[in-house]
């Protein structure tokens, strides 16, 4: 096996082939199935995998990316956890098999369903640098999710800012930047409830007299930017948290979604729970019965920032007409490559949309505080900071700022002289840049 450090490298959406990628978990092995358009059976390949050693590799990986905001050190945890030989070994079969311009399809099993498998590095290669990469349950349903494909992305409905809960930071920008490129339809605030998306896409199929009476086709994209709930007792009661309640994964068996390419820009949206045999619970697995021909998800708790970016990016590529996996590719290796000027100036562009008086003008202010503390601006930092003490509106706000604005006080009048460093790439981990999985068609 040979494999050669490359840097990450634009695919060609119209050069390739599709490569399907299953595994199989026994208690010693790992089964892994190769199948292509060309291929007149799958290739089996056979690694020893131990999966008591793969399940106490991956469930404190998932845990400690939850806790990154809150300790950075398990991020270090997280990244040595990705790098480890039984993962490596894992995906290394794959690099063997693929050509350039591949597009990847990857058939998680148990544990690794909750694995970044697009991220693992292979002697420094990720299968994200240079591919396009989507996950999918199963063949068969991969199959389902083509023939819901609709084709049409032109309207868009955002479900965002449900009071009640803590507000998304960029909520707003991820509205306005479907606004732009799409026929977009916005439920906001308190409007942003259960009970009116469940009247909007609940139900059968409209007909011409329920259409002239307000009940509208699916849209092409569902956006909903709200906090993601995950309930290990109860996978289908796990959801999204809206004005009124929660909306759960039961909810969503019951709606219509045919052709609607569902964006959840939540927390940990994507994690699912499995039954023996591999059954598939939770969001996912709903909103594909439902009817939408892909889900776009998130593994782990994330970044607010490098979520705004990343999906803003997104909805650039398909409001450009590039199918959502190579849009999702495109964004991922644009995100790596963003300085903190980038950061800055993005910080400072979502502040103007949202204007003084949104719920979430003190959090962007602190953003862009604690941007301007790694990139060792301190005087900057100490200004976002007092601004954003200025804005802040519940104590929980306050008390955030305090902290940045002392240190950043501290560090500025130490008489620190070090130069201020805003071509510095942030987004390089996959903590930022992969938690998005695309499952479901690719188109």
């Amino acid at each position: 096996m040979s494999r050669r450090k490359s840097q990450p490298e634009e695919s060609d959406p119209s050069v390739g082939r599709l490569v399907l990628v299953e595994y199989y978990l026994t208690e010693d092995r790992a089964l892994i199935f190769f199948i292509t358009a060309e291929s007149a059976e799958p290739e089996l390949v056979t690694v020893p995998v131990d999966a008591r050693q793969l399940d106490e590799l991956v469930v404190p990986m998932v845990h400690a990316l939850d806790r990154v905001a809150e300790d950075p050190a398990a991020l270090e945890q997280a990244t040595t956890v990705l790098g480890d030989p039984i993962l490596v070994g894992l995906v290394a079969p794959i690099f063997d098999r693929i050509r350039p311009g591949d597009w990847i399809y990857l058939v998680p099993h148990g544990p690794l369903h909750r694995v970044p498998l697009h991220a693992v590095p292979c002697q420094g290669v990720r299968l994200a640098d240079a591919h396009p990469v989507a996950y999918t349950p199963s063949a068969s349903v991969l199959r389902y999710c083509q023939a819901n494909r609709r084709g049409d992305r032109s309207t868009a409905l955002v479900v965002a800012d449900p009071p009640g809960t803590e507000p998304l930071t960029f909520g707003q920008v991820h509205a306005t930047a479907l606004s732009g490129r799409f026929d977009c339809d916005r439920m906001q605030g308190a409007d942003a409830s259960r009970a009116e998306l469940l009247r909007r896409l609940g139900g059968p199929a409209p007909d011409a007299v329920t259409a002239d009476a307000g009940h509208r086709p699916p849209p092409g994209i569902l956006h909903v930017g709200a906090h993601g709930v995950f309930d290990p007792e109860e996978p289908m009661g796990s959801g999204v948290e809206l004005a009124d309640g929660r909306l759960t994964a039961t909810d969503m068996f019951g709606m219509r979604l045919t052709g609607t390419l569902v964006v959840l820009a939540a927390c940990r949206t994507g994690v699912s729970d499995t039954r023996p045999g591999d059954e598939l619970l939770g969001l996912i697995r709903a909103l594909l019965y439902a009817g939408a021909p892909a889900v776009l998800v998130s593994l782990w708790k994330v970044d607010e920032l490098s979520t705004a970016m990343l999906l803003d990016e997104f909805y650039r590529g398909l409001g450009d007409g590039l199918p959502a996996v190579v849009a999702l590719h495109r964004a991922q290796s644009w995100l790596r490559r963003r300085t903190i000027a980038d950061l800055l100036a993005y910080v400072e562009q979502a502040r103007d949309r949202a204007g003084p008086d949104h719920p979430a003008a003190s959090r962007l202010a602190l953003a862009e505080a604690r941007i301007r503390l790694v990139a060792r601006d301190f005087v900057g930092a100490t200004n976002a900071a007092q601004a954003a003490l200025t804005l802040a509106g519940t104590d929980r706000d306050r008390r955030r700022v305090e902290n940045v604005l002392h240190r950043a006080r501290f560090l500025a009048g130490a008489g620190v002289r070090v130069p201020v460093d805003l071509g510095r790439r942030l987004y390089g981990s996959f903590f930022f840049w992969a938690p998005f999985v695309l499952v479901g068609d690719w188109d």
